[in-house]
């Protein structure tokens, strides 16, 4: 996502909270690629920490955590050293320090922010072999993964633990999820970034629009 398609859609009447224009008296809601979105988030992710909120209470509020790329590259090099089993067997180096033409593949952003990876990540801190600061990066990932899920798949894999990876109905988990990650985009910081990316605004933009088809 860019500013120019961002702007098109403003000339054309459709906004964050409003992600829909009008023809002939008929709503058309607007929604970003998501593979493209999935890819710029990861993109962002290599350069800045993420401050977001975390699902630890303190005072009965909830607090903020920080999630970080080098957690991942922690991950990938001590689930390499058993050689005999590994967590995430798909994550080599061109996922962790992508170049640029790798950085362009949606494939690459979708295995780095995978159910296996956050998998192997809780794995590892439960084993005492990451610190327990990796719980909000393993968070993010999980909840990317779930979200990607909601938004590009459609071929049922509860085998694997994805229950999201299916069509959306009424008695899927889908809207509980878009609910989440719609606060998640909205209070999160790209730390050291000096404005809002145009990924992270149009992932709320898509969020909105798809939670306005389903209330029709």
């Amino acid at each position: 996502m860019d500013d120019v398609n961002k702007r098109a859609l403003s000339i054309l009447g459709a906004s964050v909270e409003q992600p829909y224009i009008l023809l002939s008296n008929r709503e058309v809601v607007t929604i970003f690629d998501t593979p493209h979105l999935l890819k710029c988030f990861r993109n962002m992710f290599l350069k800045y920490d993420i401050k977001c909120p975390t699902n630890i209470k303190s005072n009965d509020q909830f607090g903020f955590g920080v999630a970080k790329w080098s957690h991942i590259k922690e991950f990938y090099e001590t689930d390499n050293t058993n050689p005999n089993f590994v967590f995430a067997p798909c994550l080599k180096q061109e996922h962790l320090n992508p170049n640029t033409k790798q950085k362009m593949k949606v494939k690459l952003a979708a295995q780095v922010l995978s159910h296996s990876v956050a998998a192997g990540m809780y794995a590892k801190i439960l084993q005492g072999e990451l610190s327990s600061e990796v719980v909000t990066t393993a968070n993010v990932i999980a909840n990317m993964d779930k979200l990607f899920d909601c938004v590009n798949a459609c071929t049922p894999d509860l085998r694997r633990g994805k229950p999201f990876s299916t069509n959306m109905t009424n008695n899927t988990p889908h809207l509980t999820h878009f609910t989440l990650m719609n606060k998640f985009f909205k209070e999160m910081t790209f730390l050291g970034c000096k404005r809002v990316p145009p990924s992270q605004e149009g992932w709320i933009w898509s969020i909105n629009g798809i939670e306005r088809i389903c209330s029709q």
